[in-house]
């Protein structure tokens, strides 16, 4: 009896299902049903779509929700290494990415400033620059390339050339370019390949100041023949968080300018001079008030290179701080009371940018600077700076501001929140930067920015 009653119930389902089957080709005979049930988006086709048909778009437009925002960034000459911390610290701060890592070498413990931002943004790897080409053809492909120093990344035609080329022609990946030296962009190799991004417009330049992208746009990129697409050009002033250290119970009033030690870069007659005489200030004013002060001045020439003759009345009052690690580099200057640029030629005010102007936010401290200054690196406050008057050199600035603590520590108060406050601009403009380049390609991300 139970298997009666199974053949009869199998029985009736095979009926069932040659009624159906006649009833479908009956109503086929209409174009429209016809269309509806065969055509080449049948509507039974949606009853049977799995969770991954759902998110079959994921591998080109992730969005919150979905797969990270996979994000490689490049430093293959083995310099800027400040610049790629803020980059790593930008780009980290986006709460659905991934990020993977590729030097030349990290130099100064850099990676020790690295290893301790805070970050959203987990960091999946870090190797050598080498590696870059082995990850393009083995891993999924990265959305973003970021390469750091780009006008000697594209100079490297097998490490960093190749495996790019092959991401312009076979995936969807976006390149963000660095800019250091905005006149080297007129022509080269770097530039022959770069072209063939522009030319797909896939490629943003970014500059580290305002006055480098001008420069970009204006001087360099118009030299270019049969420019056909648009040139897109961004500003990232490169800032970072580290652990500053004002420690109350050193008294000295401590003056920092980084560079090179050549003495052809600065003139230091002059620079010797106004020392001796912000010396002479601080001992004088001891003895003006009556108290004997435990304050000593003290230039620290942050550098490398042949030392230069120092006068023997101010030999005390110079020092010269070689080979720092970062960490201790910035703990030095996060102790000045005035970061003096000492600029070696004009070209930092049109077409290069400075490390000296970042390191001053970075490590917290004011620094000494002119109207032309402030108009080159406009992402600087001017109530943040110490401002030079008209035809004031830099050290007779700090002659005149020095011994003015209720000043500097208003100065530093409005350092510490300009820092901050470019650090959040620069995480918000590169999400804006990447969901501007998912819009292009015809999906605007769950996580859009407003801008």
């Amino acid at each position: 009896m139970v298997f009666t009653a199974y053949y009869r119930r199998l029985r009736s389902f095979y009926l069932f299902i040659i009624l159906l089957a006649i009833a479908l080709l009956i109503l086929s005979s209409r174009e429209s049903t016809r269309s509806l049930l065969l055509g080449e988006d049948p509507i039974w086709q949606n009853l049977f779509t799995t969770d991954d048909d759902l998110l079959w778009w994921n591998d080109r437009f992730p969005c919150e929700k979905h797969e990270p925002i996979r994000i490689a960034i490049v430093e293959s000459a083995g310099v800027h290494d400040e610049v790629t911390a803020a980059l790593v610290y930008a780009f980290g701060g986006h709460p659905n990415a991934e990020l993977r890592l590729y030097f030349a070498r990290q130099r100064y413990q850099s990676d020790v400033i690295i290893n301790n931002l805070e970050l959203q943004t987990p960091i999946l790897s870090v190797n050598s620059s080498n590696y870059f080409k082995r990850d393009v053809a083995n891993l999924p492909p990265p959305h973003f390339v970021v390469s750091t120093t780009c006008e000697l990344d594209l100079e490297k035609p097998e490490s960093v050339v190749a495996p790019l080329r092959h991401l312009l022609f076979n995936e969807t990946t976006h390149l963000f370019c660095l800019v250091h030296h905005a006149d080297y962009w007129n022509e080269g190799k770097h530039v022959d390949v770069v072209r063939e991004w522009v030319d797909q417009e896939r490629v943003d330049f970014i500059g580290l100041s305002q006055h480098t992208v001008d420069y970009l746009l204006q001087k360099s990129v118009t030299q270019w023949p049969n420019l056909q697409a648009s040139v897109t050009a961004r500003t990232f002033p490169p800032v970072f968080p580290v652990n500053q250290t004002h420690n109350e119970t050193i008294r000295e009033v401590s003056l920092a300018m980084q560079g090179d030690y050549a003495p052809e870069r600065r003139d230091y007659k002059r620079i010797f001079g106004s020392l001796d005489n912000v010396v002479k200030k601080i001992n004088g004013s001891a003895a003006t008030t009556g108290h004997q002060t435990e304050e000593s001045v003290k230039l620290h020439l942050i550098g490398h290179g042949p030392h230069v003759e120092v006068p023997e009345n101010i030999r005390g009052n110079v020092a010269f701080d070689e080979d720092l690690s970062y960490p201790d580099f910035y703990r030095l200057l996060s102790q000045s009371y005035a970061v003096i640029p000492a600029f070696a030629s004009e070209t930092y005010l049109d077409r290069k940018a400075s490390s000296t102007v970042p390191a001053s936010l970075i490590a917290g401290v004011p620094l000494v600077a002119s109207e032309k200054l402030l108009a080159s690196y406009s992402y600087l406050p001017r109530e943040a700076v110490w401002l030079s008057e008209p035809d004031e050199r830099e050290m007779e600035t700090v002659e005149r501001v020095v011994g003015d603590r209720e000043t500097f520590m208003e100065k530093k108060k409005k350092v510490k929140e300009a820092a901050e406050n470019i650090m959040k601009q620069n995480r918000m403009n590169v999400r804006r930067w990447m969901n501007e380049d998912f819009t292009r390609r015809g999906i605007v991300p769950e996580d859009a920015v407003s801008t």
